[in-house]
């Protein structure tokens, strides 16, 4: 018996779910317009707030994203009254789900406050450093004006005594949600400046094909379009109705792993999430402009790309296959090893290899974490390697199941738009091909 057919209801609760379509895009447009970001992964916040909805919860339950993002679920999580954690490896997404929590009742003093953080990093020494990863884009005194703006933000909102690198995760995980709005500000002020560096395909992040390619906005530009950036913003957060409760709901957001969730086991009630899809997509690559604000070196930046689930890149250690993946898994590395295309046995097994590990330790530790008869929410893709079928929904079923998850409902819904689609080399291949993506309620036995 296929144990993860989009038919199976085990528990009665879960007959009447009407799932929704987790696309972005069926966010009502005033939601879409109200993002503070342009994170292009995840689900609608209309989709968060229905399953949540759907699990009728306790008050005071526990909601858990171990692939955070941009803060979709802990957001839905906290407007509802619920306490919710997010953890997410990207520092750059912390800093995004952080300057959601902001207040609308501080919007109309956020311009003001900008134009503070502008007059004190004019007066500033000037902060002139070769290896500032921003010079990659922008000539060094153009990155001098940005990294200046940025350590006045530090210095006025996360430490004022001394430097504190939101690299760190004791520093990034403890900074206000005021603090993460002037960063995020930063973030779309650099981003702007750089767009012609930011290609239609939202997973990438282009080079400057020589330094004389680079940009160069004034410091007087810079200043303009950071407090325009802090000025849009502040509307955004103004116009957004925020549900009050009695009492202030605690909210973590963390700079943490999904293979190594910090929760004490059975902690967590309930578990929203999308993990990362098998497509290859480079989460940290679509965010370089934003690590640079944050002052990744190049080191660290290849460190995270190396960490992340998904990643393009192939760590030095191998992998070995486990058993326990189940065997629609090793079905289709088996075909990937012995597909006839250019390194199918070496860079793409490897590649897909560590995919799945990082993913059945990251269910093994939902698992863990999430308490008894807890229920767990999982979008995934499915996807193809060339013409191989990559059935991801089945495979995370199998491995779920390893770690106490089973299943009770499913809901697919079927796109002809896929990211795989936006390589070219990819099309002679994903050419009229649907993309299905399953929403997954795991139970907790």
């Amino acid at each position: 018996m296929n144990k993860c057919s989009n038919d199976t209801i085990v528990e009665k609760n879960f007959s009447s779910i009407h799932t929704l379509n987790p696309k972005r895009n069926n966010d009502t447009l005033s939601v879409q317009e109200a993002r503070l970001f342009p994170y292009y992964a995840g689900y609608s916040s209309s989709f968060a707030l229905n399953v949540l909805k759907s699990l009728s919860l306790d008050k005071d339950a526990l909601v858990l994203d171990p692939w955070n993002g941009s803060g979709t679920t802990t957001n839905a999580a906290n407007s509802l009254g619920y306490k919710a954690v997010g953890f997410d490896l990207n520092p750059a997404m912390v800093v995004v789900a952080k300057a959601n929590a902001v207040s609308y009742a501080d919007a109309p003093s956020l311009p003001h406050l900008a134009r503070l953080l502008v007059d004190r990093a004019q007066v500033h020494k000037m902060f002139d450093s070769a290896a500032d990863p921003l010079r990659v884009w922008l000539t060094p005194q153009s990155a001098t004006h940005i990294r200046a703006l940025e350590l006045e933000i530090n210095r006025a909102l996360v430490s004022f005594d001394r430097y504190a690198s939101l690299k760190e995760a004791s520093v990034l995980n403890e900074i206000s949600a005021l603090a993460a709005f002037f960063y995020l500000a930063l973030f779309r002020t650099t981003r702007r400046l750089l767009r012609d560096f930011v290609p239609t395909n939202p997973t990438w992040t282009k080079i400057p094909r020589s330094t004389l390619n680079r940009k160069r906005p004034s410091a007087s530009l810079i200043a303009e379009t950071f407090i325009s950036e802090v000025q849009s913003l502040s509307v955004k957060i103004f116009s957004q109705k925020q549900v009050k409760t009695k009492k202030v709901i605690p909210i973590a957001l963390q700079m943490g792993n999904a293979e190594d969730i910090k929760l004490a086991d059975s902690s967590a009630d309930a578990v929203i999430s999308s993990p990362p899809y098998c497509t290859r997509i480079d989460y940290a690559v679509a965010t370089a402009i934003e690590l640079a604000v944050l002052g990744l070196s190049t080191s660290e930046f290849d460190s995270l790309r190396r960490s992340l689930t998904g990643t393009s890149t192939v760590t030095k250690e191998p992998k070995a296959l486990n058993p326990s993946w189940g065997p629609t898994c090793l079905t289709f590395l088996d075909a990937v090893y012995d597909h006839s295309s250019v390194a199918s046995s070496t860079y793409y097994f490897k590649n897909h290899l560590q995919y799945f590990a990082s993913l059945s330790r990251s269910l093994s530790e939902v698992g863990r974490v999430l308490a008894r008869n807890g229920t767990c929410v999982l979008v995934v893709q499915d996807s193809y390697y060339k013409d191989v079928y990559n059935n991801v929904p089945q495979i995370v079923c199998e491995m779920a199941s390893n770690s106490g998850l089973e299943l009770v409902h499913r809901g697919d819904f079927h796109s002809k738009r896929s990211m795989a689609g936006i390589n070219p080399k990819a099309r002679m291949y994903v050419a009229n091909r649907t993309s299905t993506e399953s929403v997954l309620y795991f139970r907790h036995g």
